[in-house]
């Protein structure tokens, strides 16, 4: 008799442990299953399209916005400009009010920009200007087309005037893009400024 309540306890002792595991396991697979949920559900609509567009724009224009987080590279209107995390050499000249970065696409010295930041007088970040130079005039009407398209979806609707493209009625934004190519030097200049 007492045999058998020892291999019956052992065997109850055994049973209560697998129930507590499975019954730990399932509810952890759960949880996991849930916060993927909301982690997904969590990137709106509207960012989903706006990355999907930005995965679309191609190597040069995702080199030069970075991500499509933030108003471009990352970055929100009213950070400091001390607190600017660019992994890029900084250029030969800064602004007195500000700082301005060349990022490389290539190892020549024909294709790049010149992304500066801009602040006001507390130091917080208020506009970012990018001035785009690549080899031929072909190249530069590529890279025209292929910032219009990101930046329309997202910015929203643009108005053409004197030649300049301008979105202004998105996130507190006023964007302008400008063909500024010459004979010798085709580019483009892209201006974001924060506009209350």
């Amino acid at each position: 008799m007492k045999k058998a309540f020892i291999r019956h306890s052992r065997f109850s002792t055994q049973s209560i442990i697998l129930i507590f595991v499975s019954a730990f396991l399932f509810f952890s697979c759960n949880s996991s299953q849930e916060n993927g949920e909301n982690t997904a559900s969590s990137i709106s609509k509207e960012d989903q399209i706006i990355q999907n567009a930005w995965q679309e724009s191609g190597d040069l224009v995702q080199k030069i916005t970075l991500s499509p987080k933030g108003i471009v590279r990352n970055q929100s209107w009213g950070i400091s400009i001390d607190s600017l995390n660019e992994k890029i050499e900084l250029a030969e000249n800064q602004p007195t009010n500000g700082k301005s970065y060349t990022l490389y696409f290539d190892d020549s010295d024909l294709n790049f920009t010149d992304i500066t930041y801009l602040s006001d007088q507390q130091n917080k970040l208020t506009e970012i200007d990018f001035d785009i130079f690549v080899e031929t005039k072909p190249q530069a009407d590529e890279l025209k087309q292929k910032l219009i398209a990101y930046l329309q979806v997202k910015f929203g609707v643009y108005l053409l005037k004197d030649g300049k493209i301008t979105w202004e009625k998105h996130k507190k934004t006023r964007v302008i893009l400008e063909d500024v190519s010459t004979l010798k030097d085709p580019g483009i200049k892209i201006v974001f400024s924060k506009i209350n």
